[in-house]
């Protein structure tokens, strides 16, 4: 016969699996954000290799005596072109002609558009050391006590049509989105801006995962008055 007593002794096993569960489902999550992002990045790398290795492999093949073409041979010719191009693209013909090619690309419909998009993205990476303010984390106040974070991309754009007053100077800073691949542009004082003592990296990893990985007041020590 069973007794209220008996029920009480049969509720700890059930207890105690769920409890389980709740760990090895815990561990499961903690393992996976432990792999995922190494292996994505490692099989990205892996396919950019191997996509070079086919492209320059293939010519290299073709030029080289047989025998004489070891693997890996056409990925460090392309690094090797890759880096002689950057080299080149330095020199005022060489600029001339990128600049007909951008205006050429510039004007094809839908074309115009990708093209646009990766050459101003990639434009601004490269040329970022070389630009003190540009990508520069900074807090936009909105209201009182609203803030979010954002990246100066031109500390003096032409659309800002700035005066020289040091009161009413605009600046252009992108706000990146949470979990999204987009963001705003605004033209704003600022005035209005508080600089945030961290990488670039770093804030943008806080704004893309809603500040779930890394930066936060840990990472940042206390803004002080942006200066552009």
């Amino acid at each position: 016969m069973i007794g209220p007593g008996s029920a009480r002794r049969y509720r700890r096993p059930i207890d105690q699996g769920r409890i389980d569960m709740n760990q090895i489902g815990k561990a499961f999550l903690q393992g996976l954000a432990t792999v995922l992002p190494v292996t994505l990045t490692l099989y990205l790398a892996w396919l950019l290799a191997v996509g070079a290795e086919r492209f320059m492999g293939g010519a290299m093949r073709l030029l080289l005596p047989e025998g004489y073409y070891w693997p890996g041979t056409g990925l460090v010719l392309a690094l090797v072109v890759i880096t002689g191009i950057g080299l080149v693209v330095r020199l005022p013909l060489m600029k001339l002609l990128l600049r007909l090619n951008d205006a050429v690309f510039r004007r094809i419909p839908i074309i115009k558009t990708l093209y646009s998009t990766i050459s101003d993205f990639t434009d601004f990476v490269a040329h970022m050391q070389d630009r003190q303010d540009t990508g520069r984390p900074v807090k936009v106040r909105l209201w009182d006590e609203v803030e979010l974070i954002g990246l100066v991309t031109d500390p003096d754009p032409a659309l800002a049509n700035n005066t020289g007053e040091e009161e009413t100077h605009r600046v252009l800073v992108y706000l990146p989105m949470s979990y999204q691949l987009g963001g705003y542009t605004l033209i704003i004082n600022r005035n209005r801006l508080e600089q945030v003592d961290m990488p670039m990296e770093d804030a943008l990893r806080f704004v893309i995962t809603a500040g779930v990985k890394g930066g936060g007041e840990k990472s940042a020590r206390a803004p002080r008055k942006t200066r552009t």
